[in-house]
């Protein structure tokens, strides 16, 4: 593992990156500073880089702050003086560039004000300029109309018009109107009351001019002038203008977009800043905080651990080298200590049951193979409880833990001795060891060994019955066959001589002893089957099917019950057919001649594949009277039977084909009553590479 971190959580990029990503945007201000006719079409594009450089900045402020918060709380070697230089930042970065950003506002709002204070000068000059000018403009074309109609008034009074009769002026005022004096002529008396008046096809103006004198009054209308209305409405155009362009002058822009891109590109440098200055610091505790990694790693166990050697950081590389050869060398020496320890732990594992305990009698240690021993659940929830805690729990196992509890109060360094255990479904014969752990006279604890010796015992008494019934059957069949042939020979020869009384004394005392002799020789044959069993032969085999043809021989039984309980997901398994066919008639037999009463006897048989203890189970329960309690954990033994008429071999030659096969059975009783066999057929996974 090759150890080269930073604080950040995820990579920032470099500081050449955020001091391009400045200059980018102090240019693009700048130069919209120099054309302010380019600051209306581009200012938005460049407060867009800004703020989206921002967050990104923003982004990896925040995770680098969190994770150094992070190393901060852990302890992390170089977090903390990091953390108390990140809080000399603002006063070295920000207030520098805030006093900047303050005085360049204030300055740029200064110089924007003053400039709007003469546009608007220079605004209310020209718009005044330009009113007077729309005014004069105006009175022109009115005097020009007032002058056409004194003129007209003129000519009306050149033609005497008070003295002439209406019909006279109508002529008049129709001739001026036809020459284009005007668009509508109208004349009044000095009473106001009109006198004539003529109007041409042409659109007339709606406002008349006056003229007057003592005498008359002559409203004139005239049509549209063409250069007088032009320059009218040029005049008009012009001041309108004029005056859109002083509201756009007041209105300015630049000082708000300006602004804008101003403080967002100032934004930008402080962020860069900051990315630029955590990314220095970094740089700088980077050697120690990859030390302080390491050296959790080491610590927490993981050996292979080296620091990466950076060449900038020169006065931290004699110390980086030193670590990591000081962490080849702990690999080394820890990698044949695991390999040691390994080798402990699978002893310990698959062999024997282990309790470790403290000064305090604690459980400190109890591995599985207690759990699997002793039928104990799951027995890492005693951990750290009084080694007598179990008997709550199990009161079966009181026996082994009670002489535990007075081998450790007998003050002996080593004890040993075999406990005999009644659990669930079975016996076990227990050999438990027991050590003191004990350094310079203080002691640490108690080590507790326990080994299932029940195989081992089984295997030893079988190996002595074998011995002793070879050793019978050789010494009894010996004398067997001279009594035989004696017992005949007086038979023969003193049978049809004696009197009647005689003859029948002899006959029936002869005909015992060949009786008794053919009982012995019987009795032998069985004891010497036991000691020389036959050879099995192994074949893929179901053992449901196996079950339903052994049962099917009890269907006509009026007097025998049996309900199966098989699992489908049996694998089939190597077994010889004949051989455990033979052992559940047998002990199907054994049930029924168990029984006492004459009522129906119950059996009840199950299997099971029990995947992760690699095995599968065979278990027969009746309802009879059950095993006697005295002779429960010798039952497999050969002459161990209830039975009157017995020989008591059936369930030692049982026992012998069940371990024949790998196998083990086990005898119990159930409540309320009747009685249980089980056996346990080992699953043997076949080796890669070989074909059955």
């Amino acid at each position: 593992m090759l150890l080269n971190q930073a604080f950040s959580i995820k990579e920032a990029p470099r500081a050449l990156f955020w001091i391009s990503i400045f200059l980018i945007s102090f240019s693009g201000m700048f130069y919209l500073g120099l054309n302010a006719e380019l600051i209306e079409k581009w200012y938005l594009v460049l407060v867009i880089f800004n703020v989206v450089m921002s967050l990104v900045a923003i982004y990896y402020i925040v995770l680098s702050m969190k994770k150094l918060k992070m190393n901060t709380q852990e302890g992390v070697i170089g977090s903390k003086f990091t953390w108390s230089f990140i809080k000399i930042v603002p006063v070295l970065v920000l207030v520098p560039v805030l006093s900047f950003y303050l005085f360049s506002f204030g300055s740029i709002r200064d110089n924007l004000q003053i400039a709007e204070s003469k546009f608007d000068e220079f605004n209310l000059k020209v718009g005044g300029e330009v009113d007077e000018l729309y005014r004069n403009t105006s009175n022109v074309a009115i005097k020009y109309y007032d002058d056409r109609t004194r003129n007209i008034g003129k000519l009306v009074n050149y033609f005497d018009a008070p003295s002439k009769s209406a019909e006279e002026m109508q002529t008049v005022l129709n001739l001026l109107v036809q020459d284009s004096w005007a668009c509508e002529l109208k004349l009044y008396d000095s009473n106001m009351n009109l006198v004539a008046s003529s109007k041409s096809d042409l659109v007339c103006l709606k406002d008349g001019i006056t003229a007057s004198t003592n005498e008359f009054s002559l409203i004139a209308h005239y049509s549209s002038d063409f250069s007088i209305d032009s320059l009218t409405s040029r005049m008009t155009r012009f001041r309108d203008a004029a005056k859109d362009a002083e509201l756009t002058l007041n209105s300015s822009i630049i000082k708000t977009r300006f602004m804008i891109d101003f403080s967002s590109t100032i934004l930008l440098a402080v962020l860069s800043a900051l990315l630029i200055v955590l990314r220095m610091i970094d740089q700088l505790m980077r050697p120690m905080h990859n030390l302080s990694i390491a050296t959790r790693e080491i610590s927490s166990g993981n050996y292979d651990v080296q620091i990466e050697q950076s060449p900038k950081n020169t006065d931290m590389n004699d110390l980086i080298e030193h670590f990591n050869e000081m962490s080849s060398r702990i690999k080394m020496s820890r990698e044949g200590l695991d390999t040691h320890n390994l080798y402990l732990e699978t002893i310990l594992k698959y062999s024997f049951g282990v309790i470790a305990l403290n000064q305090y009698k604690k459980i400190q240690l109890i591995n599985p193979v207690i759990g699997k021993m002793l039928q104990i659940k799951d027995e890492t929830i005693f951990i750290s409880k009084s080694y007598d805690a179990i008997i709550k729990d199990y009161p079966n196992l009181e026996p082994l833990f009670s002489f535990i509890e007075k081998k450790i109060g007998d003050d002996l360094p080593e004890w040993n001795g075999e406990v005999e255990l009644t659990l669930k479904d079975r016996y076990r014969l227990i050999y438990c060891q027991g050590a003191v752990l004990d350094i310079e006279n203080k002691s640490l604890g108690y080590v507790i060994i326990i080994n299932d010796i029940s195989k081992l015992n089984r295997a030893q008494k079988k190996a002595a019955w074998g011995e002793v019934a070879v050793r019978m059957a050789h010494e009894i069949k010996n004398p067997l066959t001279p009594i035989l042939l004696s017992a005949q020979r007086l038979r023969n020869l003193f049978l049809d001589k004696l009197d009647t009384k005689d003859s029948a004394i002899i006959n029936k005392t002869t005909q015992t002893i060949i009786d008794q002799v053919a009982s012995m020789d019987s009795m032998v044959s069985a004891f010497a089957n036991y000691a020389n069993t036959p050879e099995i032969v192994k074949v893929s085999t179901s053992l449901n099917a196996l079950i339903n043809k052994s049962v099917a021989l009890y269907d006509n039984n009026e007097n025998l019950r049996i309900d199966l309980d098989l699992s489908g997901d049996l694998p089939e398994l190597q077994i010889d057919k004949d051989a455990v066919s033979r052992v559940i008639i047998n002990l199907i037999k054994n049930s029924i001649e168990a029984k006492k009463d004459d009522g129906i006897l119950n059996i009840k048989i199950k299997s099971r594949f029990k995947k992760d203890e690699g095995l599968v189970r065979f278990t027969m329960i009746d309802d009879g009277s059950g095993f006697p309690e005295d002779i429960i954990d010798q039952i497999f033994e050969p002459y161990i039977t209830t039975k009157e008429k017995s020989g008591g071999l059936g369930l030692a030659i049982v026992q012998n084909i069940i371990e024949q096969h790998e196998g083990q059975i086990f005898a119990s009783n159930v409540e309320p009553q009747g009685a249980r066999i089980t056996i346990e057929f080992s699953i043997i996974k076949p080796v890669k590479g070989i074909k059955k």
